[in-house]
């Protein structure tokens, strides 16, 4: 799960991989949708606005198949694809909130659990740490606020207890994912402290030798004089 290096290579034909370029229509199809969705008035409008949602979401799942089963993996695609995810992410929710006031909540949680993990990441980042790839909370997180997200988007009028209960239903996703990834890099530091305090092998002077080192070493130094035959 976890990196011991960064070693992130970008090449200037990562740029035209099919995934990335689906990567860039997700980051096109976010102004889009925030114009067609702001400018809804009808069903048939909120209908195309959640047409957006579900393309983005396919290329999303298609970028990452394609670069899976055709080796086509990136470091610029693990760079680009959770941002166009979070700026996706983060405009339906403030679209929304604009006819449900209460998404606020789950801009809140979703900014500070971003901004947090942002920080943590690149500190961590510098000191040669960190994670491979999303984790399954991340990533169950992400399926749920689409879910509820697509949802609002779709039907204009939605009984307010029901919204509150989806929106509290996705907070709750949201604050797991954020403890389950704080722990994640806790461990990454713990890790990074370790090796800090653990001398390299290199390094090693006689006196770090340990005891099997030293009993070898008497050893060859015992057969090389019984080869060579007393001294006179």
């Amino acid at each position: 799960m976890f990196f011991r290096k960064s070693d992130l290579h970008i090449n200037k034909s990562d740029f035209f991989l099919l995934p990335n370029i689906l990567t860039y229509i997700r980051f096109i199809l976010v102004p889009v949708f925030a114009y067609v969705y702001l400018n809804a008035e009808s069903l048939s409008a909120h209908m195309a606005s959640a047409i957006i949602i579900l393309v983005s979401g396919a290329t999303d799942v298609a970028d990452g198949f394609i670069a899976r089963h055709w080796n086509l993996v990136s470091d610029l695609g693990k760079i680009i694809d959770p941002i166009a995810d979070k700026a996706m992410q983060f405009t339906m929710m403030f679209c929304v909130c604009v006819r449900y006031r209460w998404v606020i909540l789950l801009i809140i949680i979703y900014a500070v659990k971003e901004v947090v993990s942002a920080l943590v990441s690149a500190y961590l980042f510098t000191r040669g740490k960190h994670l491979s790839g999303a984790m399954w909370c991340g990533k169950l997180c992400t399926v749920i606020l689409f879910i509820v997200m697509l949802s609002l988007v779709a039907i204009p009028r939605i009984p307010a207890h029901v919204v509150a209960t989806m929106i509290g239903f996705a907070a709750a996703f949201m604050l797991l994912a954020f403890v389950i990834y704080m722990r994640a890099y806790f461990v990454l530091w713990l890790e990074y402290l370790n090796e800090q305090n653990t001398p390299l092998a290199t390094d090693m002077t006689p006196l770090d030798k340990t005891s099997e080192e030293i009993s070898e070493l008497k050893k060859n130094i015992f057969t090389q004089k019984s080869e060579n035959g007393p001294s006179e």
